[in-house]
């Protein structure tokens, strides 16, 4: 079964391991000198290794082969800026699925009608980068921090901007409206929906209003949807 590693520290001929990803490989998985490893480094580098010690504290690997750009030349990105669920456990759901669709930037915003205010950024980006060792990417998206949804859409230069609205028709939903080839974002609102007035400022800010389906969707189920929508929209 193929599976990745993740380090920062990697140089012209040689990676070093960190203490976390070196304990697994080496005291779980049982790798000796001299076995093979893929390492990624979060920004599209992927990189075949072999031990050359087995030091958990100073685990030092060669380079033997290397590809860039994994999962960097899509002809379409994706932006997510969502009101983040009250149960961590559904965010940290919502960032693992949406790092397997291939997302490349995730925004939490706070609405009139947020149930959370605040995240733990470091736990987030720790679930990220375990979701993208477990999809077997090499990107990972950017994560920003909580910020009030307005100065979101004030700052947005996505292309095409839409925001999902419960009360629209379905003769706007996003698969119709979205075009192919383009660089997105969509937010995503609380499980209140968003209130009437940000509806009014998104509109203000060039944020077309969309539906993702008849079906009422969880705040983090319908960002997924949206990722999921998108990267159909894109294979047609």
């Amino acid at each position: 079964m193929d599976q990745y590693f993740y380090s920062t520290q990697i140089f012209e001929d040689f990676i070093i391991l960190p203490e976390d990803e070196a304990h697994h490989a080496l005291k779980v998985l049982r790798k000796k000198i001299g076995d093979k490893i893929t390492v990624v480094d979060g920004k599209g580098g992927e990189y075949e290794s072999i031990f050359e010690n087995v030091n958990a504290l100073n685990c030092k690997l060669k380079i033997i082969n290397r590809k860039n750009n994994i999962g960097g030349l899509l002809k379409h990105s994706i932006h997510i800026g969502i009101s983040p669920p009250k149960s961590h456990d559904r965010l940290e759901w919502f960032i693992e699925k949406s790092v397997e669709l291939g997302i490349q930037e995730i925004s939490f915003i706070l609405t009139d009608n947020s149930e959370r205010k605040n995240v733990k950024l470091n736990r987030i980006l720790k679930r990220t980068i375990s979701s993208m060792k477990q999809s077997l990417k090499a990107l990972i998206p950017k994560i920003n921090d909580i910020i009030p949804v307005k100065e979101f859409m004030e700052n947005c230069i996505n292309n095409e901007k839409f925001i999902a609205y419960l009360g629209e028709e379905e003769n706007r939903h996003l698969i119709k409206l979205a075009p192919a080839q383009s660089d997105y974002c969509i937010l995503i609102g609380p499980e209140g929906d968003f209130s009437s007035s940000e509806i009014k400022k998104s509109q203000k800010f060039g944020f077309q209003q969309v539906t993702l389906g008849a079906n009422r969707l969880r705040t983090e189920t319908a960002a997924v949807a949206a990722c999921h929508i998108l990267n159909l929209v894109n294979e047609k």
